[in-house]
């Protein structure tokens, strides 16, 4: 997730539940999108927290549901009120979706012959949550019909027959639980399963293009265009839930987020899931 840098005015009498308006040069924001304000500014800071965006126009997004509470500041009681008109700078992080990570993304994405779509996977246990410390599983499922190794950025990803599916992110809704499908010949899933707690294992997403790789990758050994950074999503990260299909025929993971909305506590106030539109 990749800060962004604005400048914020305290606007308590702002409409629409709105008492803090952020300027963004060309923001990224939308209506609903949740995302966290932070400020080093000493009268401001104590109000940083998770808020809802109110898009107001290509330059200024509004922060809903500022809290009008009286915070103590210097044993001092302060309410919005008391810094209303204050202005600093500070940094709005989109928490659900995430931006591109390469400038060479967006292009590319968007022409009428996009490069063939690649996704690796980096499967990690820890010893504290896991109770094994084993090196990380670099792997590819397979996708546009690739069923060779796969190098990006100098790391092999094995191929690995698995389905991967339900990573489609949406403003609306609920937050998405992907799920990943491993084949369990001869038991083989299960008996890891034995020896491993696959629980809040991290499973790394990265997606990239085709002409993003790796020259390795090609027979000619050579690619211009190779760029390990040329990723969709920084710290695309999610996590082992739980298991949600153990039999004969394969295993099915269901993932989750790094944070669920639900019951998630703002400056002041809780975040009921009624309220969320994610």
């Amino acid at each position: 997730m990749i800060p962004v840098t604005g400048s914020f005015t305290i606007n308590a009498s702002g409409g629409n539940n709105r008492k803090c308006d952020v300027a963004i040069a060309n923001h990224p924001f939308k209506d609903d999108d949740v995302v966290r304000f932070e400020t080093s500014v000493k009268k401001v800071k104590f109000f940083s927290g998770n808020y809802l965006v109110l898009n107001i126009n290509s330059n200024t997004i509004g922060l809903k549901d500022f809290p009008n509470e009286a915070l103590n500041f210097n044993n001092k009681s302060i309410s919005i009120n008391d810094i209303d008109g204050n202005t600093g700078q500070c940094t709005v992080t989109l928490q659900q979706l995430r931006l591109p990570a390469s400038k060479e993304i967006s292009p590319e994405i968007q022409s009428l012959e996009p490069s063939a779509i690649i996704e690796l996977f980096k499967l990690t246990f820890d010893k504290d949550v896991n109770g094994q410390t084993i090196p990380p599983y670099y792997y590819h499922a397979g996708t546009n019909e690739l069923k060779g190794k796969i190098i990006f950025d100098g790391i092999t990803y094995e191929p690995v027959p698995v389905k991967v599916e339900g990573f489609d992110k949406t403003t609306k809704g609920t937050l998405p639980r992907p799920k990943f499908t491993v084949a369990n010949t001869n038991n083989a899933i299960s008996a890891l399963l034995i020896l491993y707690n696959p629980l809040k294992a991290e499973v790394l997403r990265i997606q990239t293009c085709k002409k993003f790789l790796d020259k390795e990758n090609f027979t000619s050994g050579v690619n211009s265009t190779a760029d390990p950074t040329a990723i969709f999503e920084v710290d695309d990260r999610w996590y082992v839930d739980r298991i949600a299909i153990e039999n004969p025929n394969a295993v099915v993971f269901e993932l989750s987020g790094k944070i669920s909305l639900t019951n998630l506590k703002l400056p002041q106030r809780k975040f009921r899931e009624s309220k969320v539109k994610v």
